[in-house]
């Protein structure tokens, strides 16, 4: 075996370890989920429930639900497999397109009639996976090579962001895959087109509207990264007086646009009309908190790419920057193209910052790969021109060590660690609600909801139970079914927004049950014994 192949089979088999490690560490984490947020039951319940979730929510006051009612919200259908009609109606009443839906109902339609976490999680896996493949290939573009790139990809994939966004069952993941995607389509084009004419060829326009066209549906704010990323592409084109390549280039973001409006009309009235729009529209023209929630969200993103340390990380490669600027080793230059290839993930930073409805991690995700893959060229490059005298062999093993050093400190999350989307919190709400269904086979829910969306985030506890009983906390009729004061004691479910004090007193004038215990708090509502 030549060196050449010693070296293709020595990747291949890393790549193969670093994948098998990465699968073994979101499928452990994986079994600490024992929870939902509300959004992720939403993903399910769009995804395959062939009666709109406004209807499907929108319970009957007084009124009993077997658990087969909640587990079909949440389920495919027999006769509904592969129906792609169904999410995309679905998301016609949301906010968001629906591309991600589509393809978690693909998932589920493999499994008619079943519900479970691991749908929405292996999607998450595949696209996680699909992501890291597109950084290590814009890795090569920044420092070359394929060890260091890999070695990056895999130190990225082990962060606190990405474990974590793997178990949120919502479209972040896919975003982040796609805003990768277009940056590193963007960049290879421009690398492309100095080796070339001034135009570009069929198949790069080809894959920019394919690329486009799939952000759109999948999430707006891929739009606020294009928005940035175009800009930036344009005013190059310009100034490099690419004439052709910038019609060709501007023609195809439209035509892609067009598109994308044609096969989701809906998009429209969700972006100028839907209630997300006007929040942020609301919050762009605001200025208050802006600079809190720029801070906050900082700190965010550091303590989930690099443990909170990731301000002093980007400290220390300015100074080193500078000094070896002070040196000669180092021209400006360098610096100013560094920014600009730094400039869309910011400035999409910045902007989302200021509109989104909260100051939270989904919303910053996507550009988590480029800001992490930016930081960690920026480290090898420094230390490539620190160690220029030495041999090129050497400094790619010094590189080697130190990337895995900074990221088992920094980055790696704890195998021993909790994240977020595990909901561990509801481990004690999981316990009561199992210790009680080993004598009752039932709960009352109240709600004061008009709206009927709190209530979504129990149906995969509702499932525990053979039934429930539905009372709207608006109206506080009679209870129907007497029978329910026949027992020793109920659950009862006290949505968030239900005067408790009048609740109590409902129960006590219709049911006859007097004490109360409280037994778990739950995402948008508290659990009670009462007897």
């Amino acid at each position: 075996m030549n060196r050449k192949s010693y070296k293709t089979f020595f990747l291949c088999l890393l790549t193969i370890c670093y994948t098998l490690i990465l699968c073994v560490v979101y499928i452990h984490f994986g079994h600490t989920k024992i929870g939902y947020d509300g959004d992720e039951v939403f993903s399910y319940m769009s995804s395959n429930s062939e009666v709109n979730y406004k209807e499907l929510t929108a319970l009957q006051d007084n009124s009993w639900y077997p658990s087969e009612y909640f587990h079909d919200a949440l389920s495919v259908k027999e006769g509904y497999r592969f129906h792609y009609e169904i999410p995309v109606r679905n998301q016609a009443t949301d906010v968001h397109p629906p591309f991600y839906y589509i393809l978690l109902h693909t998932i589920c339609s493999f499994f008619p009639g079943q519900f479970s976490m691991w749908y929405g999680i292996a999607l998450n896996i595949i696209l996680t996976l699909l992501s890291l493949f597109v950084l290590f290939l814009l890795l090569r573009l920044f420092i070359g090579g394929s060890f260091l790139p890999l070695t990056i990809c895999f130190i990225f994939g082990m962060t606190y962001g990405v474990i974590n966004n793997v178990l949120f069952i919502r479209m972040y993941v896919l975003l982040m895959l796609l805003v990768t995607l277009q940056y590193y389509l963007h960049l290879r084009m421009f690398l492309a087109l100095k080796l070339t004419t001034d135009k570009f060829k069929f198949g790069q326009l080809i894959l920019l509207a394919l690329v486009t066209i799939l952000g759109t549906l999948s999430q707006y704010y891929f739009l606020i990264f294009l928005f940035w990323l175009a800009a930036f592409f344009c005013l190059i084109l310009f100034i490099q007086k690419k004439w052709t390549a910038l019609f060709q280039y501007i023609l195809t973001i439209l035509i892609s646009g067009i598109c994308s409006v044609i096969m989701y009309p809906t998009m429209i009235k969700h972006i100028f009309s839907g209630y997300r729009g006007e929040e942020a529209a609301h919050k762009l023209v605001s200025i208050q908190g802006t600079f809190g929630d720029i801070r906050e969200m900082f700190s965010i993103m550091s303590r989930q790419l690099a443990n909170r340390h990731l301000g002093q990380i980007l400290v220390i490669m300015l100074f080193w920057a500078l000094l070896l600027l002070l040196l000669k080793k180092l021209t400006v230059k360098n610096i100013a193209y560094t920014l600009i290839l730094s400039l869309p993930a910011i400035l999409y930073f910045l902007t989302v910052t200021k509109i989104s409805p909260y100051v939270i991690d989904r919303y910053i995700t996507p550009v988590y790969g480029i800001i992490f893959g930016l930081t960690a060229a920026g480290i090898v490059m420094l230390t490539k021109i620190t160690l220029s005298n030495v041999r090129t062999v050497s400094i790619n093993y010094f590189i080697a060590a130190l990337i895995l050093c900074i990221g088992a400190f920094f980055s790696i999350h704890h195998m021993t660690g909790n994240v977020e989307q595990s909901r561990y919190w509801f481990s004690d709400r999981n316990q009561a609600i199992k210790e009680y269904t080993s004598e009752n086979n039932f709960c009352i829910y109240i709600s004061a909801d008009e709206y009927h969306w709190k209530i979504w985030s129990e149906f995969p506890s509702f499932l525990e139970y053979e039934k429930i009983y539905y009372i709207d906390g608006l109206l506080w009729n009679s209870v129907s079914d007497k029978t329910i004061s026949d027992y020793n004691k109920i659950l009862v479910y006290i949505e968030d927004g239900v005067d408790i004090e009048k609740a109590k007193s409902y129960i006590q004038r219709k049911l006859g049950y007097r004490t109360w215990e409280l037994l778990f708090e739950s995402a948008y509502a508290e659990g009670y014994i009462v007897s």
